[in-house]
């Protein structure tokens, strides 16, 4: 079944076409052999990127969720200080990433965060992690005042306005434990000259950020999860106001070669 570009897509014809091969990657990867009808990351491979052959968004969807759970545990070995205990993965969706975490990780208690409660529900019950929810807003996000060795949030700000960007940014690294890290990407300007190569402006305002209210999330406002592009100069200046923040790493076009990786420790308590 090939999905053409403005089609509406059946998401649940596809993957109970697609079932037995979901559950052949699954198995060689060693993870649940299933993908939620309402993920929208496998929807969005669907629709935008493998078009014409649904089969290979099922392979890009592990292989790719298996990839990022190994660059992350990667960064952890290379820049935590001693051992990382706790993970707190942010925007975790379905749990692509996280349903790797007990072959990279197989000694961290990973906790997945979502604005989707069906997604929350789905990690606890498909994956057996913890799921927390997530709020709309930085300041009602209740983590019980709990703090993580790691803190992670793969292509969250790539979606954030000006508006939460910073207050964002702030929450997650109030969540890092003393001399922890937070681990996040961004689109930066790699992905801007990658969407302007496509026939798409980026215009950068005077702070150094491009918004587009657009996004692969149907199901959330597009002026609250749109498509953000932001300079290294716009994310500096918001670190610089976090308290006991240091950038130990920021590293251009570094995840899938076009989003920008940004590594934060906090220094003291």
């Amino acid at each position: 079944m090939a999905a053409s570009a403005g089609a509406e897509l059946d998401l649940s014809a596809i993957l109970l076409q697609q079932r037995n091969r979901i559950e052949r990657v699954a198995s060689r990867f060693g993870v649940t052999g299933d993908i939620h009808e309402q993920d929208m990351l496998f929807d969005f491979l669907v629709r935008n990127v493998y078009r014409a052959d649904p089969g290979m968004a099922v392979d890009a969807y592990f292989e790719d969720g298996e990839d990022s759970c190994h660059r992350f545990a990667g960064l952890c070995r290379e820049h935590g200080q001693g051992a990382v205990r706790t993970v707190l993965e942010f925007a975790a969706g379905y749990g692509r990433v996280a349903r790797h975490a007990h072959r990279s990780m197989p000694d961290v208690q990973w906790t997945c965060c979502d604005i989707h409660p069906r997604a929350v529900e789905y990690v606890r019950s498909q994956i057996g992690l913890e799921g927390i929810l997530s709020s709309s807003r930085p300041e009602t996000l209740d983590l019980q005042g709990r703090r993580f060795d790691v803190v992670f949030a793969l292509s969250f700000f790539s979606h954030m306005p000006h508006a939460t960007f910073g207050p964002w940014l702030m929450r997650l690294f109030d969540a890092v434990s003393p001399t922890g890290l937070l681990i996040f990407t961004t689109h930066g300007e790699v992905s801007a000259r990658n969407r302007r190569r496509g026939g798409l402006p980026v215009e950068f305002n005077e702070d150094g950020l491009a918004w587009y209210q657009a996004s692969d999330q149907r199901d959330i406002s597009p002026s609250e999860y749109g498509t953000s592009y932001v300079t290294f100069a716009y994310v500096h200046r918001l670190v610089e106001r976090l308290s006991g923040a240091s950038l130990i790493r920021y590293q251009q076009g570094w995840w899938w070669t076009h989003q920008d990786l940004y590594i934060l420790r906090r220094e003291g308590t």
